[in-house]
């Protein structure tokens, strides 16, 4: 995959469209593709910026692979569950490659990021999570798919285009104490990036107190949090309070998800929204803006 925030030349985005390299300038002087100049003076592209450039006006990557990109990108018109079905296949054989090719894939094809997590990577997920609870999938088999997901939403975060905005609002996402499962929230920062906004992943098992320094040092306008187990539902209520209280005092949003948000898990604490898909999400942090 390529490093971050990665460039491209105008004569690789014109191949790889199958367009003249004179197009390929012309919107780049008329600011419809951010541009970069080396020390050189030669022009580069960011190749997030050229992948909403693509996906606005349309265009098809003939030639994903002289973008860095995966070959062979899956076209939005292959249907979800048969990409699903692929996907699964893949993280259960822990093939790196196809997994990485399925999700940035599809989204290089213009498949909108909410469409590819609510309809593709979750589902896909949850079966390979009850294959374990079956035991057709095998401990390692569920970790290994586990750890190469989150490198393949790392791929898929450098495509993201960044808002131009000089003070975007700011989401920032974490797992509650005690909750390992980071993947949701990684899914959570890539949708909010997606709809022009800043955000920050600080990860799992963030404790109250750290969060409330993050609502403090950083005034997101929404704080989201997964919860997929709560063990002792009084003490995650007594150690929730100050974060509530925090984000009061700091007009920040707190946003919930997870198999945790149970009907007594709600009860107990106070949020803005809780979400059960991205595009939920999407939807909630699009009327805050």
């Amino acid at each position: 995959m390529t490093a971050a925030r990665s460039t491209v030349s105008p004569r690789q985005v014109a191949e790889a469209l199958g367009v003249s390299e004179s197009s390929v300038k012309r919107w780049s002087d008329q600011g419809l593709m951010a541009t970069q100049k080396t020390a050189g003076g030669h022009r580069k592209l960011v190749l997030a910026d050229v992948l909403r450039f693509v996906h606005e006006q349309g265009f098809a990557i003939d030639k994903p692979e002289l973008l860095g990109l995966p070959g062979a990108a899956p076209r939005r018109t292959i249907p979800l569950d048969e990409s699903r079905g692929n996907l699964l296949v893949a993280l259960t054989a822990g093939d790196a490659a196809a997994i990485s090719r399925i999700v940035v894939g599809l989204f290089v094809g213009g498949l909108p990021l909410t469409e590819l997590f609510d309809g593709v990577l979750a589902p896909a997920l949850r079966d390979l999570g009850a294959g374990w609870v079956h035991g057709t999938v095998r401990v390692f088999e569920e970790h290994r798919a586990v750890v190469l997901v989150q490198r393949a939403l790392h791929d898929l975060r450098d495509l993201v285009p960044r808002s131009a905005r000089r003070k975007p609002p700011l989401g920032v996402f974490a797992t509650v104490s005690g909750d390992p499962y980071t993947i949701a929230v990684s899914m959570a920062e890539l949708t909010v990036l997606g709809l022009g906004w800043a955000a920050t992943n600080l990860g799992a098992n963030m404790p109250a107190h750290t969060l409330c320094e993050a609502i403090v040092g950083t005034k997101p306008r929404v704080l989201g949090l997964g919860i997929n187990h709560v063990a002792d539902l009084d003490a995650f209520a007594a150690e929730y309070l100050p974060v509530t209280a925090c984000a009061r005092e700091h007009r920040t949003a707190i946003v919930v998800g997870g198999a945790g948000t149970t009907p007594e898990v709600r009860a107990r604490i106070r949020y803005a929204a809780c979400c059960t898909s991205m595009r939920e999400l999407a939807d909630f942090c699009a009327s805050l803006d």
